[in-house]
């Protein structure tokens, strides 16, 4: 099976990048204008360890966040070009990233008439942050109180979802949770083998962790954590504001999930694994499209809000057949190297584990 993967500049600077990729002047002056056709950054080919193969199109919508934001109806008709744009190349799933959080519905519009399967990727980045709080776990040794900040929201609620099944307490940020996510919280406590309450705001510091998963972004400045805080950030856009460098802090990526082997078929791919360092390592709501048209689960696909926890739990299991999963802790786009790690952790009285990064 083929994908599409539809991504949508998030500042000036990328716009213009992307004008100086697809030739268009206006972008690349920053002009504003009316709806634009998507524009094609890369084919690319996957092969899982099973000898399953993939191919897909990376494509772009080129307005920004806030243009997307003012006029919604606009937003919703230039990804659903990019959709068709993936579907006329072959694609029989689509996934939405990022651009789900902007319009739609957590990308129900786009779905209704897309005419391919649409995914927005929010189960696979639930299942990467979950993976990303046990592996900082294994690393540092010691076990931390788990906080959440971001329901109600559906990367959110996934990831409480999981955590709650695999048996953990955690403590859900929310002054004034809604009914609905009250309701859902007695449930999930009903039914899984750990526990979760409400706390009015983060805690922080050196026996807690904070996954930041809301859908805003902008929720924390960097300068104003706790010393010893560690926030695992799964937000688009990111909710740490890094506003301040801080040896006393740790701040990881939520979302990068590592791949069965290098994405091919693309020079670009190869420069942006060479600049970033994620050679192997993309956001696991690039990766969920890619995984199931490598398995051809289709069925395993999310719109809207609330995910199944039996969806979650089956796409955990196809993303371990298939080789993906969180194997680097990365920190501001950069794998988290392990002289960091450890300077970090002896300021808190800490050793690192001796399955320490490289």
């Amino acid at each position: 099976m083929r994908f599409g993967f539809i991504v949508h500049p998030l500042r000036r600077r990328q716009q213009a990048l992307l004008g100086v990729r697809s030739a268009d002047p206006s972008l690349m002056l920053l002009g504003h204008s009316a709806r634009r056709p998507a524009r094609l950054i890369s084919k690319l080919s996957l092969r899982d360890p099973h000898q399953h193969h993939t191919t897909g199109w990376l494509v772009a919508t080129p307005q920004l966040t806030e243009s997307m934001l003012i006029d919604q109806a606009s937003a919703v008709e230039e990804i659903l070009d990019a959709a068709r744009f993936c579907q006329a190349r072959g694609a029989e799933i689509v996934g939405l990233g990022a651009v789900a959080a902007v319009v739609g519905g957590q990308g129900k519009a786009v779905a209704r008439e897309a005419g391919v399967r649409i995914t927005t990727g929010n189960a696979l980045t639930a299942i990467a942050a979950t993976q990303t709080l046990a592996l900082w776990g294994r690393l540092s040794g010691r076990r931390r109180a788990v906080e959440l900040l971001g329901p109600p929201g559906a990367v959110s609620e996934a990831i409480l979802a999981l955590l709650i099944a695999e048996g953990a307490r955690v403590a859900v940020v929310s002054a004034a949770p809604p009914k609905p996510l009250k309701r859902k919280l007695e449930r999930l406590n009903a039914e899984g083998l750990g526990r979760a309450h409400f706390i009015d705001a983060p805690t922080l510091g050196p026996d807690h962790v904070l996954i930041a998963a809301s859908s805003t972004g902008g929720r924390l400045r960097q300068s104003a954590l706790p010393p010893g805080s560690v926030v695992i950030d799964v937000a688009a856009p990111l909710d740490v504001i890094r506003d301040a460098p801080r040896a006393d802090v740790l701040v990881l990526d939520g979302e990068h999930i590592r791949l069965p082997a290098p994405l091919g078929g693309s020079h670009w791919r190869r420069v942006y694994g060479l600049v970033t360092g994620q050679d192997r390592h993309i956001f696991a709501c690039f990766a969920e499209p890619m995984l199931l048209a490598l398995s051809g689960r289709l069925d395993l696909a999310s719109v809207g809000r609330d995910i199944p926890l039996e969806r979650l739990q089956a796409l955990y299991d196809l993303s371990i057949k298939h080789g993906f999963w969180v194997d680097q802790l990365y920190e501001a786009g950069r794998p988290l190297r392990g002289a960091r790690a450890r300077r970090f952790l002896s300021s808190r009285g800490v050793a690192l584990e001796a399955q320490e990064q490289g």
